[in-house]
Parts: C-alpha cells; structure tokens; sequence
C-alpha cells in the first residue's frame, strides 16, 4: 500500500526488510548444515550426551550402592545365578526321572512270568516318617483300617463327610 507518492509505509517496510533477514539467515544455515564442521559438530554432542549418561548412571549405582539397596546390577548378577541353578536342578531332575525308570524296568518282572517272591519294600528314606513314634511304615489310620488320603480328607470310609 504505496501512496501517491510510491514511498512505501513503515508496516512494508519493516515487512520487506523481515523477509530479507529470513532469506540470509536461512542461507547462512544451509551452508552451516552442509558443511563438514557441522557433522563433526553433531558426532561431538553425541558422543559427550552418552558419556554423560553413562557418568549419570554410574554415579545413580554408586549411590544405591552405598545406601545398600539392590540395583540394577545386583538384580541382573541375581537373576543370571537363578537361570543358571535353575538350569542345574532340571537337569537333576531329568537324571533323577531316569534312574527311577531304569529302577523300575528292573524290578518289574517279565510279563507272564511269575517270580515266586514277596513284593519288595519301598526303602526307609521313601517311607512317611513319623513323629509320634509309630513305626516307619504306616500310621494308626492305616492300622485302624481307614486310608490315608480318607483320614486326611474328613471323610469316613464311606466317602460321605463325617455326620454333624
């Protein structure tokens, strides 16, 4: 909006002179972006912003440390020796499961084939022990002509709950 004069008004050109520094700073930041000391620029921020964090971090575990709370460290160390004695008694497990099996493929006899001898015992260490001195291989319940598993249930020989 020139008047009749063509003198421009103060609005136009302060407008004119906004987009003039607009076009130079945004040359001057193309130049800035394309050229090599900028890229070295922006491997440097890198570099130090992760060198920060890490002195952060270290400096974090340091405190929990002291303080004597379980970090992430200690979690981690933790977590590792659980896998790995997990590991251990799987495969005890599995060994243990085998001798089982081999001990049974042995003591079984032959189909048909009758061995003329009394059944065996299971050994003492699998027997329920028993700490009201009674003897090693069963309870008064089993002597007293009820089950086991009936006595520890509630139930009566029956099956039927006890009667009020």
């Amino acid at each position: 909006m020139a008047d009749d004069r063509g003198s421009p008004t103060p609005a136009e050109q302060i407008a004119r002179l906004y987009e003039q520094a607009e076009s130079q700073a945004s040359k001057a930041s193309e130049r800035m972006v394309g050229s090599q000391g900028f890229a070295s620029l922006l491997g440097q921020l890198a570099e130090n912003a992760a060198a920060l964090t890490k002195l952060g971090n270290d400096a974090m575990d340091l405190v929990i440390r002291n303080l004597r709370v379980a970090g992430r460290r200690d979690v981690v160390r933790l977590a590792r020796q659980l896998a790995r004695t997990e590991d251990k008694l799987e495969r005890v497990l599995q060994e243990l499961e085998e001798v089982r099996d081999q001990l049974r493929d042995r003591d079984e006899p032959a189909p048909g084939a009758s061995s003329g001898r009394a059944p065996r015992r299971a050994p003492a260490s699998r027997r329920a022990p028993s700490g009201n001195g009674a003897p090693a291989g069963g309870s008064a319940a089993k002597r007293s002509g009820q089950s086991g598993r009936a006595g520890r249930s509630g139930r009566g020989q029956s099956g039927q709950p006890p009667g009020p």
